[in-house]
C-alpha cells in the first residue's frame, strides 16, 4: 500500500514507469487555436528583459526554458502587441514567483513555512498597492521590494490605469487565491501525507495560477463583461472550467519535472495513491478533463441562450478561454522545461517517467 511508504518515497516509484497521455485532443477538437504574429518580436523583447532582470545563471536559464513569449502567443493568438507584452510581463512574473518559492534549486523557502508565510503575505501586499480599491494611492513601500515582487510593477502598472475596476479586483481576488492555495500545499507538502483527489482538487484551482491568467482574459480581448455579467453563475463555469482543464492537463504534462524534488501535489500522483497503478491515474485524471470540458460547452450554451444582446462579447470571452486551453496545450509539448518531445496529444504519444 502506497500510503505506508510515505507519500515522497512512494510517488518516487513512478520514475521509469511510462505514462501514456490520453487523447486530449478529443474534447477539445472543434476548439480554436493560433499564434500570434507577434512571436518573433516577443521573443527578442522578453529574453532581453528577462535578462536585464536576473542576469545569466541559473535562475535565467531555468525561467528562460518556460518560453513566456510562446506562451502567450498561443494563448492569445489574436492579441495585439501591447496586450501580448503585458501578458509575457506577467507569466515571466508569475514563474519567477513559482521558483522563488518552489524550486529547491533555487530557493530555501519549499522547506521554510515561516518564511514562505511571511512572503506571501508581503506579495499580496505588493499586488494590492496597485490592484486594490484605490491603486498606486497606497503609502510607499518602506523597504524595496526583493526583484521577484518588481518584475509585478509594469503588470500593477498596466491593471491600475487600463483595468476596470471590477476586472482589477478579479485579477486580485485570483492572485490572492494563488498565494493561499501555495499555502495549503507547501503544509501538504511539508506533511508528508498525500490528500486525496477531493482534497486536492479545490487547491490545484489555486496553485496553477491559471485563475489569475483567465482573469486577465477580458483585458486581452478589450473587452468590459460588467460586474453583473462576471459574477453570472455560468460565467464563473466557464472560468473554473477552464481553470480546471488547464490546472489538471498540466499535472500531467509536468508530472516528471516534479518529481525530481519529488512533489506528490499533482493530480497523477495523488490519484496513483489511491490506486496503486499509473494507468488507472491516468485514467482517472482523464474523466477529470472530460467532464470538464463537457461542463464548459454546456453553461456555454445557457449563456448564450439567456444573453442573446451580449452573444458578441460573450462569444469573444469563451472562445478566447477555450484558445487558452488548446494554447496551453501547444505550448507544454513545445516548451523545455517539460522536455515532452511529444507532437501530438492524440492518444498515441507517451513518456518515461
Amino acid at each position: 500500500m502506497g500510503r505506508s511508504m510515505g507519500a515522497h518515497e512512494y510517488v518516487a516509484t513512478l520514475k521509469g514507469q511510462k505514462l501514456r497521455f490520453p487523447n486530449l485532443e478529443e474534447p477539445v477538437k472543434n476548439w480554436p487555436k493560433g499564434m500570434s504574429q507577434h512571436l518573433e518580436i516577443l521573443n527578442k523583447v522578453q529574453h532581453l528583459d528577462l535578462l536585464k532582470l536576473l542576469g545569466p545563471g541559473k535562475a535565467y536559464d531555468i525561467c528562460e526554458s518556460t518560453d513566456c513569449p510562446y506562451f502567450v502567443c498561443a494563448w492569445w493568438p489574436n492579441a495585439d502587441y501591447d496586450a501580448l507584452r503585458f501578458a509575457a510581463q506577467f507569466i515571466t512574473f508569475l514563474y519567477l514567483w513559482d521558483d522563488d518559492t518552489d524550486n529547491p534549486e533555487l530557493t530555501n523557502l519549499v522547506s521554510d513555512l515561516d518564511a514562505s508565510t511571511a512572503f506571501r503575505a508581503k506579495s499580496v501586499a505588493h499586488f494590492e498597492r496597485f490592484l486594490a480599491d484605490r491603486p498606486l494611492q497606497a503609502q510607499p513601500e518602506k523597504e524595496s521590494p526583493p526583484a521577484t515582487l518588481k518584475s509585478f510593477n509594469p503588470v500593477g502598472e498596466g491593471a491600475a490605469f487600463r483595468m476596470t475596476k471590477g476586472q482589477r479586483l478579479k485579477f486580485l481576488g485570483e492572485l490572492v487565491r494563488y498565494m493561499d492555495a501555495c499555502d495549503t500545499e507547501q503544509r501538504s507538502e511539508l506533511s508528508g501525507i498525500a490528500p486525496t483527489i477531493q482534497e486536492y482538487l479545490p487547491c490545484r484551482m489555486g496553485t496553477s495560477a491559471a485563475g489569475s491568467v483567465v482573469a486577465i482574459l477580458e483585458y486581452m480581448l478589450k473587452i468590459d463583461l460588467g460586474d453583473a455579467l462576471r459574477n453570472d453563475p455560468d460565467i464563473k463555469v466557464v472560468f473554473d472550467e477552464t481553470v480546471c482543464l488547464i490546472a489538471i492537463m498540466n499535472d500531467m504534462f509536468s508530472l516528471r519535472r516534479e518529481l525530481r524534488y519529488p512533489f506528490f501535489n499533482n493530480a497523477v500522483a495523488v490519484l496513483y495513491h489511491e490506486h496503486q497503478c499509473l494507468q488507472t491515474a491516468v485514467n482517472e485524471t482523464y474523466k477529470i478533463v472530460l467532464s470538464s470540458a463537457a461542463n464548459l460547452e454546456a453553461a456555454e450554451a445557457r449563456l448564450l441562450a439567456r444573453y442573446p444582446q451580449r452573444k458578441g462579447d460573450l462569444h469573444a470571452w469563451i472562445e478566447g478561454a477555450k484558445t487558452m486551453v488548446t494554447g496551453n496545450m501547444a505550448w507544454s509539448m513545445h516548451i523545455r522545461r517539460y522536455s515532452l518531445d511529444i507532437s501530438t496529444l492524440d492518444g498515441t504519444s507517451e513518456v518515461t517517467i
